[in-house]
């Protein structure tokens, strides 16, 4: 090594919700870690998204290792309420509890707690550059530092938390690991621009999170308006950046939809981002290499949420890790236990969101008043859905009130039918790498699929 040079058990890349969940599960096991991010100090915790956040997901780390959940002014506002208005005459109550928080404040108390562990180093400003690979292993990433200077930190094993980029994993080429997608194809990603406003008299949204569809957008486009408080409003657009859409300005539409809504509010905060809109990984390992967050695509592709899956993810990952370095076993085989734990956990929401994306690219939106109207699909059906258990669908009903449009009623039962099949298979993720090949077939089958 180099003077300048560093070395740790554990790497993990970007301390967005992730990463600071796996510095701090490992720091509570000790395990020394080095944790990288290119942004300041005082920037960790900021993202421009949603800021919806479950409670349930919170409530299920601190179960699980004690991570505390969002307190005091980090909560924004406790949503009571989820909105789906795919046209402008029809809504849907969906069954969805959540938080807006403030993700800059929430993050920088986790970042603060990391203090708890002095084996665990946090270098702010430091930006990975590339990955160090050494015979079929990663080891290590090289650094640039604040002043210009690059650093390698070698690891056992480096964890990549660094978003939707990936910015370790796109690195790996696949003679190194051949089940990691390195890049995210462009259709699977999800472009969107939010902004914080601040209307002059209490706003009508009150703990509300409402998803729409409006004419401005490119279809199947959403216009997010989630509550912050009384006066306080989060607002954003979001869609696939396919061949179609990626034309579309989702800066400039959000503007129009703001001003057309909220014609007299004051813009506090503006920024763009991207996110997945896919399944998760096939596979998120490799030979000193696990992902988690965003990097692993653990994003819910029907309301955008991220931040919950990345703060479980980076649990689990740090379960794996620490088993891995106490075994002085850090190859593929040592750490698949986690892919097998997530896609159990978030298989099927993941299959879920394909479907509906699906179904909105293959069903006009005006034909989804009818769907309800008709109850072809009920309250109860969306409920049931929604909380991953299994939709009897009583079909001679279905098809006597969908006789008008046979093809509209296959197209929902397809669409049925590729979300419980994603579950199935989710469960039965593959025990160890040698059958992951033929998982992985039977899994992009099911995707190849048109409703």
């Amino acid at each position: 090594m180099l003077k300048l040079d560093l070395e740790t058990d554990v790497l993990i890349v970007g301390a967005g919700p992730s990463g600071i969940s796996v510095a701090i599960n490992l720091g509570k096991r000790n395990i020394p870690c080095i944790l990288v991010d290119q942004k300041s100090k005082k920037d960790i915790g900021y993202k421009p998204c949603g800021d919806a956040l479950s409670p349930n997901s919170t409530r299920k780390l601190f179960e699980l290792c004690g991570i505390p959940q969002p307190k005091g002014e980090e909560i924004a506002e406790n949503l009571e309420s989820a909105h789906f208005r795919p046209v402008l005459d029809f809504e849907l109550n969906i069954p969805f509890i959540s938080q807006t928080i403030d993700r800059l404040k929430y993050g920088q108390r986790l970042l603060n707690s990391l203090v708890d562990f002095p084996w665990i180093k946090v270098k702010t400003k430091h930006k990975v550059v590339d990955t160090i690979i050494k015979n079929n292993e990663i080891v290590g990433c090289k650094v640039r530092k604040e002043d210009g200077k690059i650093i390698n930190i070698f690891a056992k094993i480096v964890v990549d938390c660094s978003g939707v980029t990936g910015i370790v994993r796109r690195n790996i080429l696949p003679n190194v690991c051949n089940k990691l997608l390195t890049k995210i194809p462009n259709t699977e990603i999800i472009v969107s621009y939010r902004e914080i406003i601040e209307t002059p008299a209490p706003h009508k949204y009150q703990k509300q999170m409402r998803i729409e569809y409006h004419k401005e957008m490119p279809p199947p486009g959403y216009f997010w308006i989630f509550s912050k408080g009384e006066k306080l409003l989060n607002i954003g657009v979001g869609w696939l950046l396919n061949e179609t859409n990626k034309k579309h300005n989702t800066r400039k539409i959000l503007e129009e939809l703001r001003d057309k809504f909220f014609p007299d509010a004051k813009v506090i905060d503006a920024a763009g981002d991207t996110l997945t809109g896919r399944l998760p990984l096939y596979s998120m390992v490799a030979n000193g290499f696990i992902t988690c967050g965003d990097a692993a695509a653990l994003v819910n592709p029907i309301s955008g949420e991220g931040h919950g899956p990345a703060l479980l993810s980076g649990y689990y990952a740090a379960e794996i890790v620490e088993l891995a370095i106490r075994n002085q076993q850090t190859d593929e085989n040592a750490l698949w236990d986690y892919n097998v734990k997530i896609w159990n956990n978030y298989g099927y929401d993941g299959g879920l969101g394909i479907a509906v994306h699906k179904l909105l690219n293959a069903v006009p939106f005006s034909d989804f008043s009818y769907l309800f109207e008709k109850e072809i699909i009920s309250q109860e059906d969306v409920d049931s859905i929604m909380d991953s258990t299994a939709v009897k669908l009583p079909i001679f009903q279905k098809v006597v009130k969908g006789r008008r449009k046979p093809g509209l009623l296959i197209k929902v039962a397809k669409g049925i039918l590729f979300a419980e099949r994603i579950k199935k298979l989710s469960q039965k993720y593959p025990k160890h790498p040698k059958d992951f090949d033929k998982w992985v077939k039977k899994i992009k089958r099911i995707e190849r699929k048109k409703l």
